[in-house]
């Protein structure tokens, strides 16, 4: 009974914080970028929020229960990105005073290169929502074990869906410290804590787990080289975190808070969610489904309340991740895709479209993460020919002077053709649709470009 007094108090707050949010939120860019204004350490606990979402809570811990050590490469990778980011990206995105990734690219490569990756950019964000939807139903589970796992995630997704259709922007990053000092509480403190205690500590783990789920490598290197670089680039070129890097106030806070946000947030919370998954290798060896380990290691090692609590921490985190992710599926599709088509819309009709989009992308995301095999699976089998066209031209883009319209119109082209074909050819050669992808693609940027820039001009060849 506490659980589910608890979830409901949860979601209570949530809608009251998205309703209060709607008086500031008068224009599309109010909803988008909360007016630019966003504080330093606001965004900071805000792209920590955004971060720590599925993929690195769920995810995370699932990897690290079926492999072992291994499995946590997943959140060495995920951090990485994110450092990265803040080191190459973050300070040149919002210098360029844009909203969207294919906004950035059209200012800089024009209108056809810019089409092909907002399609791309939409079909990957979409991926991510599906499996942010996934897991908010995962979780709303173990506080109610009756609900079938559809029904929990239609039940959490309308609450996501109204409290972003209304607050947008505003109300996430007023909620994003709270869920994030409560995600902290829930993931780095108290369940590693109890787990470790029942495992015996660190002496414990030792000696009990199996000598594969010890081993670095018992994942598969080029399975873990795949999922290193895919979750380690998408990690850099985040759409969630890119709203909140055009939020900051300026470049040298939008650099600052992406790299506070992975140092000192985002690397550790990956370091203990590994953590926790490897511990519940030996307190739960049987568990229906490894995306579970996380809210069933907080049900099954705690006390009714503490773990009512802990639950509704990893609600938060989630929940935090799922909005930003709709709202930056939304966004982009209503910026770069309605308003091109219907060039005389008002701010107004703008903000309508966000909205109205919003509510479609998480409908449909209902049907794809009810159906999906798993979290990480859903967000790197979508997601996968747009990272991999979207690394290279970003590279390209803001370090190579040759990169160019054509060149990297040539390169989406590569990347799309060798991902898709590969994987609808079954992955013969036993590694990743991704890493064939990015190989094919990084190769024809190269080339690409080498073959038509022009040195005189500084243009591309007609």
């Amino acid at each position: 009974m506490a659980k589910i007094i608890v979830a409901l108090i949860y979601m209570g707050l949530i809608l009251a914080i998205g309703f209060s949010s709607a008086k500031k939120v008068k224009t599309a860019e109010d909803f988008a970028t909360a007016g630019k204004q966003i504080p330093f350490w606001t965004n900071v606990y805000s792209m920590a929020s955004a971060q720590i979402g599925a993929g690195a809570t769920m995810g995370v811990a699932s990897m690290a229960y079926q492999f072992g050590f291994s499995g946590m490469v997943l959140g060495f990778r995920a951090a990485a990105g994110a450092i990265l980011s803040g080191l190459i990206f973050a300070k040149k995105i919002r210098e360029a005073n844009v909203t969207t990734i294919p906004e950035l690219i059209r200012n800089r490569l024009g209108e056809r290169v810019a089409n092909l990756i907002c399609i791309l950019t939409i079909v990957q964000v979409f991926g991510v929502l599906a499996g942010q939807v996934r897991s908010l139903g995962t979780i709303l589970q173990i506080f109610i074990p009756s609900l079938s796992l559809l029904s929990a995630i239609v039940i959490m997704s309308v609450i996501m869906m109204i409290y972003s259709v209304i607050g947008g922007m505003v109300a996430a990053t007023s909620t994003d410290k709270v869920n994030v000092s409560i995600m902290i509480i829930s993931v780095m403190v108290i369940t590693p804590m109890v787990a470790m205690t029942k495992v015996g500590g660190t002496r414990g783990i030792a000696m009990n787990l199996t000598p594969d789920k010890l081993s670095l490598t018992n994942m598969g290197i080029p399975t873990m080289i795949s999922t290193f670089l895919y979750f380690g680039l998408v990690g850099m070129i985040n759409n969630e975190n890119f709203l909140r890097i055009c939020g900051a106030k300026n470049a040298q806070e939008a650099r600052g808070a992406t790299l506070m946000a992975a140092l000192v947030i985002y690397l550790p919370y990956m370091i203990f969610a590994g953590l926790i998954g490897i511990m519940g290798i030996l307190l739960i060896p049987q568990l229906g489904t490894s995306d579970s380990i996380i809210p069933a290691m907080i049900d099954r090692t705690t006390g009714d309340l503490t773990g009512a609590f802990l639950l509704s921490g990893l609600l938060a985190a989630v929940m935090g991740t799922a909005a930003s992710v709709a709202m930056a599926t939304s966004i982009t599709f209503t910026r770069d895709v309605v308003k091109r088509v219907k060039k005389d819309m008002d701010e107004k009709q703008v903000l309508l479209a966000q909205r109205v989009s919003l509510v479609v992308f998480t409908i449909l995301a209902m049907v794809v993460g009810y159906q999906g095999s798993s979290i990480v699976t859903i967000m790197e089998d979508v997601g996968a020919p747009c990272v991999a066209a979207l690394i290279p031209i970003f590279f390209g883009m803001f370090f190579w002077k040759k990169t160019n319209p054509k060149g990297a119109a040539i390169t989406i082209g590569a990347a799309v053709i060798s991902t898709i074909g590969y994987w609808l050819m079954g992955s013969p050669l036993g590694i990743s649709h991704f890493l064939v992808g990015l190989t094919c693609s990084g190769a024809a940027l190269f080339v690409s470009c080498s073959f038509t820039y022009n040195r005189s001009s500084g243009q591309e060849v007609a």
